[in-house]
């Protein structure tokens, strides 16, 4: 009756029925009240539906009856984890590891804690580890490259990201990250071939077919960056950075009125938002719209001096590391307005 039950409870817990889990092992624990696997399973099920504290509460009791057992600590860290309660996760994350010092799955989550704190060198030493113990896991070769393409050092995070395709051709996620960090050092072409192998393995991927479709435009395609920006419209129309990345691809086309249309429709959503306006004044600047360019560009700096960027969003990257200013200091798209006083007036004293 015992197995019985707990194979139910670990179907449930497998097919996500978390509730009725639950139900299952407190079935269990009420006719074997230590029964480890019951309160285990029970306190992943509460975690996982959100009952963070029921679930620390329950293990702390499991684990002073049981100070060395691996599991328990392991899923106290990773749900103290889930709480940001990072410092208490690596102690105990800590503690599991001096019981099985090898454990792959411990020592990556103990990195992705120190992520977490910002101790990133510390957290690629200990994915080494992890890295020693499961020399092909492709989650740890994903990890330790998105903690050198976090520190702009995209030569080194691509190969990870290649070495984790290497181990598994087709895993999406790889194929994305590689894309992104050979965008950022404009490598285009083959994070063009990324994102459409991705989004062919997955037409439904968001993210993929939305950096695709980024790449397109980067590539001057924005024909092609159109149709993607419009399918992913169709499943969310109001998404601010598909507005503002579809009304470039117009930009990019000359429908600046079409595109302007667009950047309306963000700044209807949130009049703050940097990109839309300074994407705006690109497009009015085309349109030999002076009056209005000098109006968008004057907000913009005025915004761009008193704001903290809460309101940056992915756009086209050549621009991801510049202030506005000096943003159009550089952009052909203002080459016309250089001869308007007020224009100029407004660069030189801000």
């Amino acid at each position: 009756m015992k197995t019985s039950l707990l194979d139910q409870g670990i179907k449930n817990f497998e097919n996500e029925n978390f509730t009725k889990a639950i139900k299952i092992f407190e079935k269990i624990l009420k006719l074997d009240p230590d029964n480890p696997e019951a309160i285990i399973n029970k306190t992943s099920c509460l975690a996982e539906i959100g009952k963070y504290d029921e679930a620390i509460k329950q293990l702390e009791i499991f684990l002073k009856k049981n100070p060395d057992d691996f599991v328990a600590l392991y899923n106290k860290g990773t749900t103290l984890y889930d709480m940001d309660r990072y410092e208490e996760a690596l102690d105990t994350f800590d503690t599991a590891l001096k019981i099985d010092s090898k454990n792959s799955q411990a020592l990556c989550n103990k990195a992705n804690v120190l992520v977490a704190l910002g101790r990133h060198d510390y957290a690629i030493r200990v994915y080494n580890r992890a890295l020693q113990v499961e020399p092909k896991d492709v989650e740890i070769l994903n990890n330790i490259g998105i903690v050198y393409a976090g520190q702009k050092k995209h030569k080194k995070a691509i190969k990870f990201f290649e070495s984790a395709l290497d181990a598994q051709k087709d895993d999406i996620d790889s194929l994305c990250n590689l894309g992104n960090s050979l965008l950022e050092i404009e490598k285009n072409k083959l994070a063009y071939d990324c994102f459409r192998q991705a989004v062919k393995l997955d037409p439904s991927d968001f993210d993929a077919t939305f950096r695709l479709a980024i790449t397109c435009n980067n590539l001057k395609m924005p024909e092609r960056a159109l149709i993607y920006f419009n399918k992913l419209l169709r499943r969310d129309r109001k998404n601010i950075d598909v507005l503002i990345n579809k009304g470039y691809s117009l930009h990019l086309m000359g429908k600046y009125r079409n595109a302007i249309l667009c950047y309306n429709k963000v700044l209807k959503q949130d009049p703050k938002e940097m990109n839309a306006i300074y994407y705006k004044s690109k497009s009015t600047a085309r349109q030999n719209d002076e009056k209005q360019t000098c109006e968008l560009v004057s907000k913009l700096l005025k915004f761009d001096s008193s704001h903290d960027h809460d309101h940056d969003h992915d756009h086209d990257h050549d621009h991801d590391h510049m202030g506005f200013l000096e943003k159009i200091q550089k952009d052909s798209d203002f080459k016309k307005m250089k001869k308007n006083a007020n224009f100029l007036f407004m660069l030189k004293h801000n």
